[in-house]
Order: C-alpha cells, then sequence, then structure tokens
C-alpha cells in the first residue's frame, strides 16, 4: 500500500475516504484529535484498498449496488485490529 496519497480535507460529513481507483485516501482533519481516532480511520480507509485489491480491482456487489462494508472489508478490518463499522464516531476521543 506505499503506492497511496493521502490528502487532508475540511468535511464536515466524513472522517475519511478512500478513492481506491485512484490509489488515494482524504482525511478530515478532525481525526487529529486523538491517535486511536487517527489509527482506525486510517486503517479503515487503507481496508477498503486492500478489499478492492483482494476482490479483482473491483467491489463486489449484490442487486446491482456496490457492497463497501460487506463480509470481505469485515474480514480485511479483523486482520487489521480494528472494528468493522461503518461510523466512527469521534467523540470518543475526549471521553
Amino acid at each position: 500500500m506505499s503506492h497511496l496519497k493521502i490528502q487532508w480535507m475540511n468535511s464536515g460529513r466524513y472522517l475519511g475516504l478512500a478513492y481506491v481507483a485512484e490509489g488515494k485516501i482524504k482525511l478530515d482533519k478532525r481525526i487529529l484529535c486523538s491517535f486511536k481516532i487517527f489509527d482506525e480511520v486510517l486503517k479503515h480507509e487503507i481496508a477498503h484498498h486492500i478489499q478492492w485489491k483482494r476482490n479483482g480491482n473491483r467491489f463486489l456487489t449484490k442487486n446491482g449496488r456496490r457492497i463497501l462494508h460487506g463480509k470481505d472489508f469485515a474480514a480485511v478490518c479483523k486482520e487489521m485490529g480494528i472494528p468493522a463499522r461503518t461510523r466512527i464516531p469521534i467523540h470518543q476521543a475526549t471521553a
């Protein structure tokens, strides 16, 4: 995954986004509030890239829709030691 480009963004909605076809990850600056949040968000987005590569540079689909957080994603998250969740609460860093 050394080819990945990391960019920072100011998003009110997302903590991170994976642009797998472009080999890019965008991270919201809010994740810098804690290393724990930063670590999980970065690994979450990297997991999408691994998922993409393992599935032959594509996401699995069901009923014509891409499955971004399915069983294959959960397996990668487990390998990386993070929960396979779709929302990472930013307030957990201050608790």
